[in-house]
């Protein structure tokens, strides 16, 4: 099975070990398209295999073919290229989030349909075996109706972060390109649309979102938000809290609390990692660490393509939560935090809001805007 690994810096390192490694035995690494291949960590290794790059995709299909395309590149690239790819012949595994836009995503989502192949997007928890098994209870109606499903992550990020690639990072638009990267589009989406996945009536399908309420803040020199907390309902009415930050001086891997009529499901990476199902009659379920193989994807794309199957995470299941980032551009205004506040951790070169780390839990026990639990942040 040919394969095209569209990007080689940043996340694509990921997928350039698993092919080095040769974890699938029966992919074939056709080539690379990367403009910028020269600044590639592995370099070195990828030249002395003989594995021909591109700078464009046009150059690589003008000489290959390919089963299966990687998109691993700025999210403002995703539309372009993976249809780009389902137009040349290939299966397509794009990384999330799917576009920056509803339009370029239903874009996608046709171009899927016109050309007959699949295009898989790279929500990991949505390929994970403990995420699947905790949905197809939900789905079985083991757990009950949702009521309230929360989710909170911490993860510091730094001025490099921000500056990497081609300076898109933490961008509203660029070059007339709408982006809207941000800590809930980008780093933290996972555990966001991971709510909108499970609450999907049918287990490739997401729940829409009618109702946002939320504050949005920057502590980084960027145009769109580090910071934010969300409380959201979907369609069906279940309510929704998330609390993410890149503006914190302490990390806390994702944790989150589903409440359901029949059960209470709990996870924290930091703490054992694992998911579990307290029921109301006292008995526990554990379905798993979400994180054991985070590309499991890969391995289900390629799984798809030898057998004719449909992944499981696909535009369509991507489409709520890309909604859901538009209208939060549209609806919710970013602040920055005040001055005063933000102070330079020397040691990360990372800058940071004394007090958010304890705040934004505090928000996530209460499921409470920032604003209400910490008003001294915003004086």
């Amino acid at each position: 099975m040919k394969l095209l690994l569209v990007g080689s810096g940043g996340y694509a390192g990921n997928y350039i070990k698993i092919l080095l490694n040769r974890e699938i035995p029966e992919l074939f690494w056709e080539g690379i398209v990367d403009p910028f291949y020269a600044a590639c960590a592995y370099k070195d290794q990828i030249d002395a295999l003989g594995i021909p790059v591109y700078a464009t995709m046009e150059e690589f299909y003008s000489r290959h073919t390919a089963d299966l395309a990687v998109i691993s590149t700025p999210t403002f690239l995703h539309r372009e290229q993976s249809i780009f790819a389902l137009a040349h012949g290939s299966h397509v595994l794009c990384e999330k989030p799917a576009a920056p836009t509803e339009k370029e995503a239903l874009e996608m989502l046709q171009a899927q349909e016109k050309y007959g192949h699949f295009l898989a997007i790279g929500y990991q928890w949505s390929y994970s075996d403990a995420i699947q098994k905790l949905k197809q209870d939900l789905l079985n109606g083991v757990l009950g109706k949702p009521v309230s499903l929360k989710t909170a992550i911490s993860w510091p990020r730094n001025r490099a972060y921000y500056s990497r690639g081609s300076g898109w990072a933490g961008k509203i638009q660029q070059n007339g390109c709408m982006i809207l990267d941000s800590i809930a589009s980008n780093a933290c989406a996972h555990y966001l649309h991971n709510m909108l996945f499970l609450l999907g009536e049918r287990m490739g399908s997401s729940a829409n979102v009618k109702v946002v309420q939320g504050e949005c803040y920057r502590a980084n020199d960027i145009e769109n938000f580090d910071t934010c907390t969300l409380r959201l309902e979907t369609e069906s009415g279940a309510e929704l809290y998330f609390a993410a930050t890149h503006a914190a001086n302490q990390k806390r891997n994702p944790i989150f609390s589903y409440t359901f009529e029949k059960a209470v499901v709990t996870y924290s990476r930091d703490e054992g990692s694992q998911i579990v199902a307290r029921f109301s009659d006292s008995s526990t379920k554990v379905y798993g660490d979400p994180f054991e193989n985070p590309f499991k994807k890969l391995f289900d794309a390629v799984e798809c393509v030898k057998h004719g199957k449909a992944p499981l995470c696909t535009v369509e299941s991507a489409l709520p939560h890309v909604r859901l980032i538009q209208s939060l551009y549209h609806t919710v205004p970013v602040h920055d935090f005040p001055k005063d506040k933000v102070l330079l951790d020397p040691q990360t070169d990372g800058r940071y809001v004394e007090g958010l780390f304890k705040a934004l839990y505090s928000a996530y026990d209460k499921k409470e805007m920032l604003s209400q639990v910490a008003p001294q942040l915003f004086k």
